[in-house]
């Protein structure tokens, strides 16, 4: 049999004497590795009986696990059968046979009536609470060496934080691990992680320490003295509108992007309620734009000549535009459409964890004019919920400016989310 060589965190997990180790770590470490072969070596420990492996999410195991977990039963030699209707793999030993089931987090109720002998959790911190290690630590009662496991990327002040972290109990041991401890990274890897990500970000993502993310201001990079200076609105530029959708108010913040820092200026801000008609309020506000900013081409020869004006008025509409309706034949999307407006829009909603990130990061590129007051307060006033990544929508009047302009940052600045390969030493 094939011997994997490890890095010293991922030995020290793998090969913890504790009931319930945790490898916390950032982004390319060899998690997902070491999570794989903790859960092969507990399977080797319980013969003729079941290891459950969890993913938060059914996609995770797809793209991530099940690809991970085959690639390293073949390195090291073993011969499986896979059930695809189970979602099992049987492994084959040389006093025997156990089994590895894969499941998603999200479905823990479904591991009632399950008898394990180890459950392990990969990218746990990304679970809201802690239900489904609780429900895996309900199960284990057949085996020989009974264990659970997480592996996972810290992300604040969360259950993980709370269990292994701030009030460990007998049993349950953190194993800490930083991203540069991969000496097989490539450096255009590390060096596209320092680059996307703020300071507090590198901190959890990268040096794998558990920080504040989920606690306070959500946009905690935004700084009034830094952040907040006069701008001039460039008649040149295109004009960028990032735009919200409400039943009141309909929002967007102008911005323009320019090609030295600060690269995002900022110079305006508009708000309708539904005063003139609901139906109308989209309407409205795109001929307002077009009234307060209007499109100056000093080449056109004939004054009456159609333009095409979707390059200069550039518009981030929230991705539900596309089926909500203001108007009986039309949605927000072609309402916008018609008048001219250029739509830069993902096909869903993006993620409030990398949309929020995407705007910390981008306040080092950022400038807004101090007449955009409501912006500014968003940006000062908006918070999460307690204990997690949401943002708290509880205050009406609050969310609609910043949800805005984060739609738009997150299309031209995403925060770019690593993909790496299995890196082993």
């Amino acid at each position: 049999m094939k011997l994997f060589k490890v890095f010293d965190h991922q030995n020290k997990f793998i090969r913890s004497k504790s009931k319930y180790p945790a490898l916390v770590a950032g982004y390319g470490s060899g998690k997902t590795l070491a999570f794989v072969l903790k859960g092969i070596l507990e399977a080797g420990r319980n013969p003729q009986k079941t290891i459950l492996l969890a993913e938060p999410t059914f996609p995770m195991i797809r793209d991530v696990l099940q690809p991970t977990l085959e690639e390293t039963l073949e390195e090291l030699g073993f011969q499986y059968k896979y059930r695809a209707s189970e979602m099992k793999y049987t492994v084959q030993w040389k006093n025997g046979h156990s089994n590895i089931i894969l499941r998603s987090a999200e479905n823990y109720r479904r591991w009632a009536g399950l008898n394990l002998a180890g459950v392990g959790l990969d990218e746990a911190a990304l679970l809201k609470d802690d239900k489904a290690w609780k429900m895996g630590l309900s199960r284990l009662r057949d085996g020989k060496h009974l264990s659970g496991w997480i592996t996972t990327t810290p992300e604040g002040f969360n259950f993980v934080y709370d269990l292994w972290k701030d009030n460990p109990k007998t049993g349950y041991e953190l194993i800490q691990g930083k991203t540069t401890d991969n000496t097989f990274l490539p450096q255009d890897f590390i060096d596209s992680l320092y680059e996307n990500y703020d300071e507090k970000l590198i901190s959890s993502y990268i040096d794998g320490n558990f920080v504040n993310l989920q606690y306070g201001t959500c946009y905690y990079a935004f700084d009034r003295d830094k952040n907040v200076k006069q701008v001039s609105y460039n008649s040149s530029l295109p004009i960028r509108i990032a735009m919200d959708f409400n039943v009141d108010p309909i929002s967007c913040v102008l911005f323009q992007i320019h090609r030295n820092k600060p690269r995002i200026q900022v110079f305006d801000e508009m708000q309708l309620s539904h005063s003139g008609g609901q139906d109308l309020m989209t309407e409205r506000l795109a001929k307002l734009i077009k009234e307060k900013y209007p499109y100056e081409n000093p080449n056109l020869l004939r004054p009456n000549r159609v333009v095409d004006t979707t390059g200069h008025y550039i518009c981030y509409p929230d991705p539900a535009g596309k089926n909500r309706h203001t108007s009986a034949m039309m949605s927000d999307h072609d309402i916008l459409r018609q008048n001219g407006f250029g739509l830069r829009v993902k096909k869903k909603a993006p993620s409030i964890i990398d949309s929020v990130n995407a705007v910390n990061k981008a306040m080092d590129l950022t400038i807004i004019d101090p007449q955009c007051k409501e912006f500014i307060k968003d940006l000062e006033q908006v918070v999460l919920k307690e204990g997690t990544r949401e943002i708290d929508k509880s205050n009406s009047s609050l969310t609609h400016l910043t949800d805005a302009f984060r739609y738009s940052i997150d299309y031209e600045f995403p925060v770019k989310k690593p993909v790496t390969k299995t890196y082993m030493a």
